[in-house]
């Protein structure tokens, strides 16, 4: 499952180096067509005013010049609106960009976190993994214990003479009984 995060959120990261790549690369014309937007601005600004100043000394075209003068001011108001949705267009971008870097500082962080919190699972269970073998060992050698006494206990009924199912009266009053022939003997 994580390897499949991991897996999910590089590809994601990739494609969000190649949206940046291509954003820059519209940011770049973007810059240039402000540019040439510019110049040609300031070219339609000097020719209104050679034109103004011929309006003046030529009466004939006045109404001519007024007319072209009211066009290029009109050029101008859509240029400058294109510049402007241009400007918010990139202002977008820049945006989304930033929105983007910060997802993907999200996505690392929580990348981080999961991969820690699986070296910590790991630890926990290859501890308890110990704590079962150490078990496992000392159940064993206890058993062992246990079967090594219980042979020794065989050993001793047998040499005694007792009966495996006598209790425990049975046992001390048959003590009593060899101590008793002993003192005799």
């Amino acid at each position: 499952m994580l390897k499949t995060s991991l897996q999910s959120t590089e590809e994601e990261s990739q494609r969000m180096d190649v949206e940046k790549t291509n954003v820059d690369e519209k940011m770049q014309i973007l810059e240039k067509s402000i540019m040439q937007l510019h110049t040609k601005t300031k070219s339609i600004r000097d020719d209104i005013i050679n034109h103004a100043s011929q309006q003046k000394t030529i009466e004939k075209s006045s109404a001519n010049l007024i007319k072209q003068t009211k066009i290029a001011y009109d050029q101008i108001s859509k240029k400058e609106i294109e510049i402007e949705d241009i400007a918010n267009e990139i202002s977008r971008v820049r945006i989304d960009n930033l929105n983007t870097q910060s997802q993907n500082e999200l996505l690392q962080k929580k990348l981080d976190d999961l991969i820690n919190e699986l070296k910590e699972k790991e630890r926990e269970v290859e501890k308890f993994e110990g704590d079962i073998k150490q078990r496992h060992i000392t159940i064993a050698k206890k058993q062992h214990k246990v079967d090594r006494l219980n042979r020794q206990l065989d050993e001793l009924k047998k040499k005694n003479g007792e009966d495996e199912n006598a209790g425990p009266l049975e046992a001390k009053k048959n003590n009593i009984e060899k101590e008793i022939n002993d003192m005799e003997d």
